[in-house]
């Protein structure tokens, strides 16, 4: 992870040769389910999609808000998502893949806990998931030419975005077969998410989790959870990153993707 800072100015100041992918407004106020807000969903294709016929892996992505445009994101920081797509794909560092972007709500705290709390409220995990696996999913999988495996499908997201895509291995263990967990914020109601993990018989196929070695009490409980989880997958398809000197931010979770997506669909 040394080279983290040197490969994403890379990312950032190249060029690309041939017709490049974008996120586009694919939703406007996608609501489907009463009790949740409704949101914009973005789509990202990748180079060449309109003048291929190839199925692709599908990643679903948590606060779309931050992930590509500087105008819509928190403090004008994005995970640099388009433009890292497009580098790694063009480069043949990753297979060709489609993103979906879900837009986070003013109910992002409750929609993004698996588990209720005095101090914060919160528990409507399960009811988002279920929004993005019983009508989401079947909706891009009917509208784009993706592939229908679980083993295809990844869920990625960071802070409360990372602890409701560890949470889909729990509510939804057919769905995701590749889960990244950036910066996760395990500690909500009193590390619910690892004892839940400690004990479930069901792990997806890949799992990415990080953290930046300045965010203290995260960085301890992703080390917790490696113990338990380092034993039962294989060391080849479980990864533990510690970025030096990273804290809670867009910026440096912009550094690890690149990283993420080579590990979770690197071309074969």
């Amino acid at each position: 992870m040394l080279k983290i800072a040197a490969l994403f100015l890379l990312l950032l100041n190249s060029t690309f040769a041939q017709a490049s992918g974008s996120f586009q407004l694919w939703q406007k106020g996608f609501k489907a389910d009463s009790q949740l807000q409704a949101r914009d969903i973005y789509v990202y294709l990748p180079p060449l999609y309109e003048q291929q016929a190839s199925t692709y892996p599908t990643i679903y992505m948590h606060d779309g808000q931050n992930l590509f445009d500087p105008t819509r994101a928190y403090l004008g920081q994005t995970w640099q998502a388009e433009k890292t797509l497009n580098y790694l794909i063009e480069n043949k560092v990753i297979e060709p893949v489609i993103v979906i972007a879900l837009d986070n709500t003013s109910q992002r705290i409750l929609d993004y806990t698996p588990s209720s709390t005095s101090q914060y409220g919160g528990g409507g995990a399960k009811l988002y998931l279920d929004m993005i696996v019983k009508t989401l999913i079947p909706r891009i999988e009917k509208e784009f030419r993706v592939n229908h495996t679980t083993d295809s499908r990844a869920i990625i997201g960071s802070s409360l975005g990372g602890l409701v895509s560890l949470y889909s291995m729990i509510s939804h263990p057919d769905s995701f077969g590749k889960v990244a967990a950036l910066s996760p914020s395990l500690w909500w109601d009193e590390k619910f998410m690892i004892k839940q993990l400690e004990r479930s018989k069901f792990l997806a196929k890949k799992i990415w989790i990080d953290s930046g070695s300045l965010e203290n009490e995260i960085l301890n409980d992703v080390l917790l959870l490696e113990s338990y989880l380092i034993d039962r997958i294989s060391a080849s398809d479980f990864k533990t990153s510690i970025q030096n000197g990273a804290d809670h931010s867009e910026k440096y979770w912009a550094q690890r993707l690149p990283f993420i997506l080579k590990f979770l669909f690197p071309k074969k």
